[in-house]
């Protein structure tokens, strides 16, 4: 046996050394024949005293024995024995990942799928060593990525599934370890193939397929995803809400569930073992650690083996020994120094840049410190120096910047750089992690923030932002206690909420029967709620913020305030189509505590003692009413014919006194064109009467001598056929005179008559005896004592008129 393992390289170490002779031989003869023609060789010392031809086969010689000592290095010379233990590579591992509709169901978050590739990316690190292939597999499987070391292609893979990526439909769960039969090697002693499914094996050939896999040495550890009760399939894209599911043909909606049975009987048959994917990939996680015992039990085995001891290292040391003996011959001393001076000022430069502080040690020493803000300028500068060089920047120096801005208090320059930092991580699950855990961190700062200025809407999207921040974290690592941490979170926020906001609701309604509770026959209103300002009882858009109903009347808001108790005046307005045109209502207001006055109140004073829930009833009623008419009798026979129609030149008052005259205190109101009236008052007992505008005019209607009417009102019941009749023969004159003037070329002077007044006129326009005043005072205070309140708590509605104020 050769004691050399590459001879190949003697022959050609021989060739060349042969060679270099050669060359050697004629550069010296063509080089004393140059120098020959130049000048006498007696004369070349004393011209050229460096110049020895001995010394020039000596450094050839050196060069030779070099080169020679180099190639017998090259050819491995070997000689003796060693023994030489090794360990044994990692374990081979197919995950075989279920791509039918059903994963897409969500009693899991986000979905069943989903879920799968987060948990088998956030344990890569327990595959380390480890060859991984993946198999897709539905109706029928495919191997989308063969065993490899790679496990960042594992991974892209893995998350490239989709569902509908098998066209066939279904679930065959003897379809993927087929595929795993074909694509273990034949060599492989150990092959574990992990099954992950929701158990519907739709064609019931798992079992019988596992038993033959168990027979080939495929050991199966299946791992069951869902839940037991089940869920629907929704078609819907995550993110969205669940509103289409998938149907069988007869239109009735799928629920699938997870067959623990199967996926136990697949493992048992094979050696295997079943587990629960659980919520936060449990399952996978102990299913990986059985895996790793195994391989840990392999590598203890160690393998043995009888190797030659490489014996290169001596020649090669002694080619650079003698290469070195080169250079130290005299023509070679120039070189060296040469040498040795380049050498030095590598080492200089060398020196001085290692002694060169860089930015991101500035910025850690400057954290050290406890000087954030300082540390976050200084990973700035490396992020901009390294863009000035157009080199690739590290996703860390982003995220480094990012937590400096965020600890130094800069919200908004730390947003940018932890969003920058998790475009760049896409591929690092771990800095994905702190990055979104950052942010979820950065808008819980900024929710404080917002409630510390008691802006409660923009705190509560600051913290839906920071929630899903979290969450998302808490997906990629499934950490328990930061969920724990989160849940803490959550209370601390609503807590001090809660502190601030208390929630007013209630309702407008048409309360028929006046007792304040709204009954199932009182119909709701719709309109909205305001906070009277100013207290006058009239909404102002500019500065009064309102509220809307719905269509049953019911309003809902939020009061927010750092001090308790804390009151406020709340007032309401109700639409048109309530039919509030045809029926007046009106709201009813609660007596004001003492010592406001009720006469004077026109709004609702709601106090909110503490933060919580507080309810507020708005009833509205209809208004009391003083319903009729005033017509012209132009016959004076006290009959409405047909031929009269309404007069309006009258006023109508509430005579308070008996005296039945019109006084100045006494509220007037006057009818409409056609002589009709609707004068809203509070409830009460009124003598309505009439006086003409015209003093000739006569009244004929009622006939009673007070040519007045008796009425009682109340809320939701009006007093009508309060009708008036008057003979004012003064129009008929008036358009008789206007057609006779017509037909006359002249006019003549009008008759001034002052005694054509009639009697009856004068004695109506005479007070009535003192007899008859305190008669109706009498029967007034009768009606009035046989009356009782309608609520004691309900204030008056005060009308507007002119006359005396109610």
């Amino acid at each position: 046996m050769s004691p050399f393992a590459q001879v190949e390289f003697l022959y050609l170490g021989t060739v060349v050394i042969c060679g270099l002779i050669l060359l050697f031989l004629f550069s010296e003869k063509s080089r004393r024949t140059k120098l020959s023609l130049l000048v006498s060789e007696k004369l070349l010392p004393k011209l050229i005293p460096e110049w020895s031809p001995f010394q020039q086969k000596i450094k050839f010689s050196f060069m030779l024995l070099c080169f020679a000592m180099i190639f017998i290095a090259l050819s491995r010379p070997q000689w003796g024995t060693r023994q030489r233990t090794s360990e044994p590579t990692g374990i081979d591992i197919l995950v075989a990942i279920d791509v039918s509709k059903s994963m897409l169901a969500r009693d899991v978050r986000p979905n069943r799928l989903e879920r799968v590739k987060l948990s088998m990316t956030n344990l890569m690190e327990k595959v380390r060593g480890d060859r991984l292939g993946l198999i897709a597999f539905s109706g029928s499987a495919f191997l989308q990525c063969p065993l490899t070391l790679d496990h960042q292609a594992f991974v892209k893979t893995l998350e490239d599934l989709t569902i509908g990526l098998i066209k066939n439909p279904g679930t065959n769960l003897s379809k993927p370890i087929d595929e795993a039969s074909r694509s273990f090697s034949q060599d492989d002693s150990d092959r574990f193939l992990i099954l992950l499914s929701d158990g519907e094996d739709l064609e019931g050939e798992g079992l019988k397929r596992a038993k033959q896999a168990a027979k080939e040495g495929i050991r199966i550890f299946t791992i069951g995803i869902g839940s037991k009760e089940g869920d629907r399939i929704p078609l819907d894209p995550i993110g969205q809400p669940a509103q289409n599911f998938l149907t069988n043909p007869q239109g009735e909606t799928i629920v699938s569930k997870k067959d623990e049975n199967s996926l136990r009987a697949i493992a048992e048959a094979t050696g295997g073992v079943y587990f629960p994917l659980g919520p936060t990939g449990e399952g996978l996680e102990r299913t990986l650690q059985r895996l790793q015992s195994i391989g840990q039990q392999k590598k203890r085995e160690l393998l043995s083996s009888e190797l030659p001891i490489e014996r290169f290292f001596p020649f090669a040391l002694l080619a650079l020994i003698l290469l070195f003996i080169e250079d130290l011959t005299t023509s070679g001393r120039k070189k060296l120094t040469r040498w040795g001076t380049t050498c030095l000022t590598l080492a200089i430069i060398l020196l001085v840049g290692c002694l060169k502080r860089d930015n991101v040690k500035n910025a850690e020493d400057a954290l050290r410190d406890g000087n954030p803000r300082k540390a976050a300028l200084f990973y700035d500068a490396e992020i901009n120096a390294t863009k000035t060089m157009d080199k690739p920047i590290d996703p860390k120096l982003f995220l480094n910047a990012g937590l400096a801005h965020l600890e130094a208090g800069s919200l908004t320059e730390a947003n940018q750089f932890l969003e920058r930092s998790l475009d760049a991580s896409v591929d690092d699950p771990n800095l994905q992690s702190i990055g979104l855990n950052a942010l979820g961190n950065l808008f819980y700062r900024k929710t404080n923030l917002w409630l510390d200025e008691q802006n409660v809407g923009e705190a509560r999207r600051s913290w839906e932002k920071a929630l899903k921040f979290y969450d998302a974290a808490f997906q990629l690592d499934g950490n328990e206690k930061a969920s724990a941490n989160l849940a803490s979170l959550k209370q601390q926020i609503e807590k001090r909420i809660q502190s601030l906001v208390s929630k007013v609701t209630g309702k407008i309604w048409r309360d028929l029967n006046g007792d304040g509770n709204s009954q199932k026959n009182e119909p709701g209103l719709k309109g909205f709620v305001f906070w009277d300002k100013d207290g006058n009882g009239e909404h102002n858009s500019s500065n009064e913020p309102s509220v809307q109903t719905n269509e049953d009347g019911f309003f809902a808001f939020e009061w927010i305030s750092s001090k308790y108790p804390v009151s406020l005046e709340l007032d309401s307005k109700i639409e048109d189509s309530n039919g509030s045109t045809t029926v007046r209502l009106m709201p009813m207001f609660p007596a004001p505590p003492p010592p406001l006055n009720p006469n004077v109140v026109k709004n609702h004073l709601v106090k909110i003692e503490s933060p919580g829930e507080k309810l507020l009833a708005i009833p509205y009623r209809a208004a009391p009413l003083l319903i009729g008419q005033v017509w012209g009798d132009k016959n004076g026979n006290g009959i409405r014919e047909s031929t009269e129609s309404g007069f309006k030149n009258a006023t109508l008052y509430l005579d308070q006194n008996g005296n039945f005259a019109m006084d100045e205190n006494e509220t007037t109101f006057k009818p409409q064109e056609d002589g009709s009236f609707a004068q809203p008052v509070p409830p009460g007992q009124y003598s309505v009467c009439v006086l003409p505008d015209n003093p000739d005019a006569n009244v004929t209607f009622p006939l009673d001598a007070r040519k007045s009417y008796l009425a009682w009102t109340n809320f939701e019941s009006s007093s009508e056929q309060l009708d008036f009749g008057i003979q004012d023969d003064s129009e008929e004159n008036e358009q008789s005179n206007a057609s006779d003037q017509e037909n006359q070329d002249g006019s003549s002077e009008p008759s001034d008559s002052p005694n054509s007044q009639d009697d009856s006129s004068v004695e109506e326009r005479e007070p009535l005896p003192q007899e008859v005043n305190a008669l109706y005072e009498r029967l007034l205070q009768e009606m009035e004592s046989k009356s009782e309140p309608l609520d004691p708590n309900l204030r008056e509605v005060q009308a507007t008129a002119s006359g005396r104020d109610y």
